[in-house]
């Protein structure tokens, strides 16, 4: 059995390559039929509480910064924070909404300053909407400056506010240790849980490294050198035993009592996420480090370190 079904999700305002950086007006690139066909898998999944799709909305307004990753199932992310369970009719509220409003036919982007192409920066983005349902994917996004879509503003608003009032019965963990038991009891959705691992070998080997993702429920791997690309990632659904015993290292490994620093041959950078929880370790061969001093967080991160690699496999 695979584990496809919830996400969690940092919810940024800033996004590279999402939108059009110089553009100043409306960008589609979506055409007339996949409007149409992006129409009827909506209304065939509001009427099938079965189909499964993904909705993201992220949006600053006068409510301020609010968010929510809506995944196959029910389960949502508010906020980064929490996970709440939606009805079907609650999903399929929103579903109606965004026929209701035309969203197929919205714009890719909407606002934007012109820059110099030289210019890297990610343009900032104020409002978001993304549906992936049926292998189609639509995203509309509102750049800061420009143009304003109230469009899209007012849909990414009304969605919010149908998902908050659900808000009541939010699920929200004390800490990572805690996040990381509620994740393995099956009270928080498998992809709430975000992790990456890049493991590369010592600074006086040339050999390529690697690094390991995992997010919402698909995990990939990719070589990796610093500076360089040299292969593109490799992806894959999470499977169910895969992730059980993930789960089961991380928390014999009591990520919050090990240190942010400790020693390791190679170069190694940790770190994952569970809502708002994260943790981060940075192991390598560190000068005037004592090992023995954290000998017991030692151990555990070692062992640790033979679920990952055999997970990067």
């Amino acid at each position: 059995m695979l584990v496809r079904h919830l996400v969690c999700f940092c919810a940024l305002f800033l996004f590279a390559g999402d939108a059009a950086a110089g553009s100043t007006t409306g960008t589609s690139q979506i055409s007339p039929l996949a409007s149409d066909q992006l129409a009827a898998s909506l209304q065939k999944a509001a009427n099938d509480p079965e189909s499964p799709f993904y909705l993201q909305v992220n949006c600053t307004d006068q409510k301020g910064i609010r968010s929510l990753e809506l995944f196959s199932g029910g389960a949502a992310i508010w906020n980064r924070r929490s996970q709440i369970m939606l009805s079907a009719p609650a999903r399929s509220a929103l579903l109606k909404t965004l026929i209701e409003r035309g969203f197929p036919t919205f714009e890719d982007s909407y606002g934007g300053r012109e820059r110099p192409e030289k210019t890297k920066a990610a343009a900032r983005i104020s409002c978001r909407i993304r549906v992936e349902i049926d292998n189609l994917r639509k995203s509309s996004v509102q750049q800061a400056g420009g143009e304003q879509s109230k469009q899209l503003t007012g849909l990414a608003a009304e969605l919010l506010d149908q998902v908050e009032k659900f808000t009541d019965s939010a699920l929200i963990p004390e800490n990572l240790q805690d996040a990381l038991d509620k994740l393995s009891e099956g009270q928080l959705a498998p992809q709430c849980l975000r992790l990456r691992f890049v493991d590369l070998p010592a600074r006086d080997n040339n050999a390529p490294g690697s690094i390991l993702r995992l997010i919402g429920g698909e995990i990939s791997r990719q070589a990796y050198i610093p500076g360089q690309v040299v292969a593109e990632p490799v992806s894959e659904s999470l499977g169910q035993e895969q992730y059980v015993k993930l789960l089961a290292g991380l928390q014999k490994a009591q990520l919050p009592s090990i240190p942010g620093n400790l020693w390791s041959d190679d170069q190694l950078e940790f770190e994952v996420q569970v809502l708002g929880f994260k943790k981060v370790v940075l192991a390598r061969r560190f000068t005037r480090f004592d090992a023995k001093a954290n000998e017991p967080a030692q151990q555990r991160f070692d062992a640790l370190l033979l679920v990952l690699r055999e997970l990067n496999q």
